[in-house]
C-alpha cells in the first residue's frame, strides 16, 4: 500500500498509509493526515489515485507546494512516483508506493536519506545560483562552463552536460561546451549529436529513460553513443529562436533522470538563451 513519510518538519519519522483514492492532507483534523505544523495552511494537498498512478494537487495552500524542489500549480495535478519528496511549509514529506512494517523506506538507509535531503536543497538552490551567474558581465565560454559545473553540482545522476551554441540564421552550430564528471568519460564522445540536432530543429525538449528500449532510428549513431544510458536535451530559445541546446546523459544506469528534471532545466533554458544572445548581440555591435 503506497505511503507517506515525514522525513523533515515537526513529526518527522511518522509514516502515513494511503488507504482510498482521494486523501487530504493538512493541518485540520478534518484531514485524511493531518500535519501539525503551523506554517502549512488547514487544507494544503490532495493525493488522488487515477488507475494505478498517484497525483499531488496544491489546495491554493497559502505558502504553497513544492514536488521534488519544483512549485507546483494550484489546482492541477502532478504525477509523484516512489521517493519523490514533497515540500508543505516546514515539512517534507517522502512518497512511496509500497509500505511495509509500517516503514515506508525500509530498505533505505539514514545516509541515503541524508543524501536524498541534500540534493533536494541542491534543487532549490540551483535557480537561484545559475540566475546570479547569469547577471555577471563574463564571457559566453565561460558562462555556459559555469552553469555546466552547477548542473552537475546539483544533479549527480547527471555523467556529462553540455551546451550547443548554434546559430539560427545560418541553422549552424557555431561551438558547444562540455563538462564531465569523470575526464575519462570524454574519450565515448561528449554527447549524443543526433539528439541535440533533433532538438534543435524541432525546437522541443528530449527526455530518454532508457535509452535500450528507444526506436533505432531515434537513437542510432555510433558504438559509443550506445552506452548511454538515459538523456534529457532541451532548446535554448530567445525572441523565438533556437539559440542552442541544454544536454545531460547518464552512462552507469537507465531512468537516471525524473521528469522533474527535465523541468528543472527547462526552467533554465530561457533566461541562459536570452543571457547567450544578449552576449552576441554586444558582441556584434562592439
Amino acid at each position: 500500500m503506497p505511503a507517506l513519510q515525514i522525513i523533515e518538519g515537526p513529526m518527522e519519522g511518522q509514516v502515513f498509509q494511503l488507504k482510498g483514492d482521494t486523501i487530504f492532507v493538512g493541518r485540520s483534523q478534518k484531514n485524511d493526515i493531518q500535519i501539525r505544523d503551523k506554517t502549512i495552511s488547514r487544507k494544503q494537498i490532495k493525493l488522488f489515485k487515477i488507475g494505478n498512478k498517484f497525483f499531488v494537487e496544491d489546495l491554493k495552500s497559502t505558502n504553497g507546494t513544492m514536488l521534488n524542489g519544483k512549485p507546483i500549480t494550484p489546482g492541477e495535478g502532478f504525477e509523484v512516483g516512489d521517493g519523490d519528496l514533497i515540500a508543505i511549509g516546514d515539512t517534507v514529506l517522502r512518497f512511496s508506493e509500497r509500505a511495509s512494517k509500517g516503514l515506508a523506506f525500509p530498505e533505505k538507509s539514514e545516509s541515503d536519506i541524508a543524501q536524498e535531503r541534500r540534493s533536494f536543497i541542491r534543487n532549490l538552490q540551483l535557480p537561484v545560483s545559475v540566475s546570479e551567474l547569469l547577471k555577471k558581465p563574463i564571457p559566453i565560454k565561460e558562462l555556459c562552463e559555469k552553469v555546466l559545473e552547477h548542473l552537475l553540482e546539483s544533479l549527480p545522476r547527471i555523467d556529462r552536460a553540455t551546451i550547443v551554441l548554434f546559430d539560427p540564421d545560418s541553422q549552424s552550430m557555431k561551438s558547444s561546451v562540455t563538462k564531465s564528471r569523470d575526464d575519462s568519460l570524454r574519450v565515448r564522445g561528449n554527447y549524443s549529436r543526433k539528439i541535440v540536432e533533433k532538438t534543435l530543429q524541432e525546437g522541443k525538449s528530449v527526455r530518454m529513460s532508457n535509452t535500450a528500449f528507444e526506436a533505432p532510428e531515434e537513437f542510432s549513431e555510433t558504438s559509443d553513443t550506445l552506452q548511454i544510458r538515459s538523456l534529457l536535451c532541451v532548446p535554448l530559445i530567445s525572441n523565438g529562436k533556437t539559440r542552442g541546446a541544454l544536454y545531460v546523459d547518464s552512462l552507469r544506469k537507465p531512468y537516471g533522470f525524473r521528469k522533474e528534471d527535465l523541468l528543472l532545466l527547462n526552467s533554465l533554458a530561457t533566461p541562459l538563451a536570452i543571457a547567450i544572445e544578449n552576449r552576441w548581440l554586444h558582441r556584434k555591435l562592439s
